[in-house]
């Protein structure tokens, strides 16, 4: 069963629900990022308005969230940092490990926020997903590596206000 939550919790209003089936390194571009899928994964809209969009992305090795947004919350007490590179820090949540949030390194903002989206194995209504691929375990990094912060060129498809993902 396909369940669609509201967004309302991080400024998102809801709009159509459609899916892209997946080609090995196939690239779904959001408003701000890219997500590389995986072999036999597709993405699905979950939930979208003009700040960002929610992905549901479902494949043989499970189900995980991608949302696009600026201006989650900063670090805070008991998130731990698991990974840095040039342009990203990756945070898993403390109080909920089967979230990551990655934030943008750029030093310009968008629309006054620093960019950051984050990948879970929950809804956002903190409900777990039928066959999560985020456990809050080493093997996320498969997952939250595949996320391009920041990037939005060479699109397969691309997500758009109003239409859903388009080619």
């Amino acid at each position: 069963m396909h369940r669609i939550i509201s967004l309302a919790a991080i400024g998102l209003a809801m709009t159509v629900t459609q899916t892209a089936s997946a080609a090995p390194g196939q690239k779904i571009c959001t408003r701000h990022s890219t997500i590389l899928l995986e072999q036999g994964e597709k993405a699905e809209v979950n939930g979208a308005g003009s700040s960002g969009v929610e992905l549901l992305i479902s494949g043989p090795a499970g189900q995980w969230i991608f949302a696009d947004y600026n201006g989650l919350s900063a670090p805070g007490a008991g998130d731990v940092q698991v990974a840095s590179n040039k342009t990203q820090t990756i945070v898993r949540r403390g109080q909920l490990p089967q979230i990551y949030v990655l934030y943008s390194k750029a030093s310009r903002l968008i629309e006054g926020k620093q960019l950051t989206a984050f990948v879970s194995g929950l809804y956002l209504d903190r409900r777990p997903l039928a066959k999560p691929r985020i456990t809050g375990t080493d093997t996320d990094k498969a997952v939250w590596n595949r996320v391009l912060l920041g990037q939005t060129g060479g699109c397969d498809l691309r997500w758009v206000p109003g239409q859903g993902l388009v080619k």
